[in-house]
Formats: C-alpha cells, structure tokens, sequence
C-alpha cells in the first residue's frame, strides 16, 4: 500500500474538501481523486462517496481512517527519530487476522509504539517464531504446546454465531457457515477449528473456506453465510458499517458457558514480563 496515498486521504479526511487538500498537498485536484480511488482499489473498497457537489468518507472510509491514523503518524515521524539519534526497535507482534486486523485499534490505546512489526502466524508457526525471535510476543487462541515457549491465559472472549437478521429464519442444519482455512500445526488435537467451534460435538453445514478474516466478513454482509466469530469484532464491524450490513447473534447450539474463549500470551520460556507484555495484557481485558 502506498504510504503517500494514505496521507493524501489523511488530508482530505480531516479537510473534508478536495480543494483545500490539493491546496495543502500541493498537487491538482485531479491527482488528488486519482490517488484516492488507486488507494480504494488497493485497499478493496470504496472510501469516499458523492455528497452533493463535494465528497465525504463511507462508513469504510471512517474505519480505514481511524485503523490508520497511529500508524501513518509513527511512519511520519520515524526520519526525525533516525535523525534524533533515536534507537528504533520495533515492536515484533504476532498473531492471527482476529487480531491483526480487529485488535489493533484496541492495542493502540494501550501500547506505546515507536515502531511496530506486525506478522501473521497460523497456530504452529506463531510458536515457531518465538522460538526463533521473529517476534517477541504472540497473542492466541489456539495453543500449541512447544518447547521454548510458555503460554499465559489473560483473558476470556465471547463467541457467537453472527450473520445478518434474515439468517434467523433458517435452521441451525442448514445455517451456511464460513470458517478459516489456514491450517494448524502441530496440534495435539484436530477436533476444534481455528475459530474455536467444537467440530467433534456439533456438525455445522460449512460452505465456505477463507483465508482472510475479512473475507469472511463480507460474506456475512453479503448474507451468504454466518460465521462463529468473538463479539467484540463483530462489535467493531457494525460501527463502521451501514444498518442492512450490521451482523446480530443467531441461537447457537454451544452453551454460553462454554462459548468463552480463552486468550493467550505467547513468549519465550523464562523471559520476563517486560512493558510491552504487560501493556499488551492489558489492552486484551479491555476486550471482555
């Protein structure tokens, strides 16, 4: 994604006008919107939309923005840092997309970031690369038991099945479920999905198989499936969309004592608790 881009759709953002952003940015209007709507195709959907004569933001624009804002702002200020003589370690985090993509904003209010490294990991791989310092700390749902790291539980998440209200007319049987693709490795046990479904209990009508968590997502907007999803990202997502595409929780056949899902931290064997795990910590109990 084109860094520049973004901070043109900063501008335009917090200017709410083409004009004066071309003004600032010191290019033509017509660069401006072409910028704009190359950055909408790369990030797969539509940011600004007509609003009489000028634009405003979609309810995706307000949420790209917001998801940006911290990070575009560290990008900015990292050459007076160089420049400074700052040390520049980044934060290495790693995750799967529930958290990579819906976490962040929450991570943000309670983690100071002068840089960050955020990486993707499946179960299995995220454990591997503790052990090999790709990253300093994982966050996870689906332990996987290995030598040279530890896992902390910090906290519990609730889980539901969520789709859009005419889905509630449909029976659980036939209920056309969207669940991820990437694979666990090194599991004791392949009984539990990535998302968490008990597979070896209840049987669920699966239809769709998706590696981005956003994939998902738009097929449940779409009305195409249902998903076994945390509420808080269900939560986030209905802020930033319109009305016909808020998700609501359908009955589920999981007791709701058991569709608390445990969080866990991920670090080397024996490290200490330093700052950013503790902060890390403690902005997933704010999730609960």
């Amino acid at each position: 994604m084109d860094i520049d881009r973004v901070r043109y759709f900063h501008i335009f953002a917090e200017t709410g006008s083409l004009v004066k952003a071309s003004e600032i940015l010191h290019i033509s209007q017509p660069a401006l919107s072409k910028a704009i709507k190359l950055l909408e195709s790369e990030v797969g959907c539509q940011l600004v939309e007509s609003d009489g004569r000028g634009l405003k933001l979609t309810s995706y624009g307000n949420y790209f923005r917001n998801e940006t804002a911290d990070l575009l702002r560290q990008w900015l200020s990292m050459p007076d840092r160089i420049k400074s003589g700052e040390a520049w370690q980044p934060t290495k985090i790693g995750s799967f997309e529930v958290f990579t993509t819906y976490f962040l904003k929450k991570m943000t209010e309670f983690v100071q970031l002068d840089s960050l490294e955020l990486h993707e990991f499946g179960p299995g791989k995220l454990e591997q690369a503790i052990v090999n310092e790709v990253i300093d700390i994982g966050i996870t749902y689906s332990p996987i038991p290995k030598s040279g790291v530890e896992f902390v539980e910090v906290t519990k998440i609730q889980m539901g099945v969520f789709g859009l209200k005419k889905m509630k007319s449909i029976r659980l049987m036939q209920l056309p479920f969207v669940v991820p693709l990437m694979p666990s490795e090194g599991t004791p046990s392949k009984v539990v999905g990535l998302d968490g479904w008990p597979d070896h209990k209840i049987q669920r009508d699966i239809k769709y198989k998706v590696t981005m968590m956003e994939s998902a997502m738009q097929l449940c907007r779409q009305g195409l499936a249902v998903a076994y999803l945390p509420q808080f990202v269900v939560d986030l997502h209905n802020l930033y969309v319109d009305s016909d595409f808020k998700l609501i929780e359908l009955d589920s056949p999981i007791p709701i004592k058991e569709r608390k899902q445990s969080v866990f931290i991920v670090k080397r064997s024996n490290s200490e608790e330093s700052v950013l795990y503790r902060q890390i910590a403690k902005s997933l109990r704010a999730l609960s």
